[in-house]
């Protein structure tokens, strides 16, 4: 995504690095000359297809009119059934304090559920707004469900950034998530700030804004399992590569009528399952390869008691894959044969490609690994 103000973002205060469920991450290598040994970006890999198996559930994805310098509906889109996420990322451009809202609208009167609703910290640097949504939605759990009845052709808020006024200049992304039984529109607008009242009647009298250069909108599946047929690690090193690989999604703007790319895959969320032949254990490291990514991936045997890693640690002198494809993380030593699961959400404002490195022991130990 655009970084209007990368110089800014560049010295943005980051986030201790951590994990939960019992796993700890190693802040990213930095230094070439600390230890003896090789790094394992220096390794030879095999890069292993992955294989879309299925596609879930429906986003509406709201990145354009990124800069919003008017007030207005950012971007609509439909959930026919099932499952639905809004994912926006917008920045407020209006020279005043404005408000962002998710709302859902319906030809009759219908409920719907809320499932879960999650935003990251507002800022003027960006990164740090992309990188507490990412961890935000990977260790939060759904509250509980709120049930919203809509009116016919009404705009309903489901959701609000900040009911205090979002700053002129400040980026906020959030993600709300919802079920229906029946057809219904999810939207996000910017409207100026003002009383309930105020907010209400500047809904309901927005009109779409035009796109802008970058056209990241759209309506595309919400959820991509894949899948690998099982790698022997007896033939080497395996790598899974996910930005270069695959194609980006493709989706509808329901608004302009065309079909767009989410270049980034952003508010999708990718399910991966690696599946294995060997015995002994690997040794498992995140690696960028597109510049700075700051975000958070749950890792485990089991889906649902995932371990967390994060790649937004604290840096002393820049942040994880600026200027360089060198950096990783550790992300843990995993049992050769058993399904290995991978799950994550592209973080915003940050950059794919990613590397998942996998290295059987004992070629890479802690006495030889050299920090990169």
């Amino acid at each position: 995504m655009k970084l209007k103000r990368w110089l800014m973002g560049i010295l943005t205060t980051l986030f201790a690095a951590g994990a939960v469920g019992g796993a700890s991450a190693s802040l990213p290598k930095t230094d070439g000359s600390v230890s003896p040994g090789i790094s394992p970006v220096d390794l030879d890999y095999n890069l292993i297809p992955m294989l879309v198996k299925k596609e879930d559930g429906k986003l509406i994805f709201s990145d354009c009119p990124e800069y919003a310098d008017n007030y207005g509906i950012l971007y609509e889109g439909t959930v026919e059934k099932g499952k639905g996420r809004v994912y926006y990322y917008h920045v407020n451009e209006t020279g005043k304090p404005a408000r962002v809202l998710v709302y859902a609208k319906s030809d009759k009167k219908q409920d719907i559920t809320v499932t879960r609703t999650v935003k990251g910290d507002p800022s003027a640097d960006y990164m740090p707004t992309g990188a507490t949504l990412s961890f935000r939605e990977a260790v939060n759990e759904a509250g509980d469900p709120v049930l919203v009845k809509l009116l016919p052709k009404e705009r309903t808020v489901l959701f609000e950034d900040d009911k205090k006024g979002i700053r002129s200049g400040d980026l906020v992304s959030g993600i709300v998530e919802i079920e229906t039984k029946k057809p219904v529109s999810l939207g996000v607008a910017i409207v100026p700030d003002g009383t309930k009242e105020d907010v209400k009647k500047a809904l309901d009298l927005s009109v779409p804004l035009p796109p802008d250069s970058h056209e990241m909108r759209g309506t595309l599946p919400m959820d991509v399992y894949m899948e690998n047929k099982p790698w022997d690690f007896s033939k080497g090193n395996a790598a899974i590569s996910i930005g270069n690989s695959l194609p980006f999604q493709m989706g509808r703007d329901e608004l302009s009528k065309v079909d767009r790319e989410n270049t980034g895959d952003y508010g999708i969320t990718y399910h991966m399952v690696f599946h294995s032949r060997g015995a002994g254990r690997y040794k498992l490291y995140i690696n960028a390869q597109g510049g700075v990514y700051l975000g958070t991936f749950q890792i485990s045997y089991y889906p649902n008691l995932p371990r967390v890693y994060r790649t937004d640690g604290q840096r002393s002198f820049r942040m994880f894959g600026n200027g360089t494809e060198r950096d990783y993380i550790e992300a843990g030593t995993w049992d050769m044969g058993r399904d290995l699961f991978i799950r994550f959400i592209p973080a915003g404002a940050a950059f794919l490609p990613i590397r998942f490195l996998m290295v059987p022991e004992p070629a890479l130990s802690a006495d030889t690994v050299k920090e990169s």
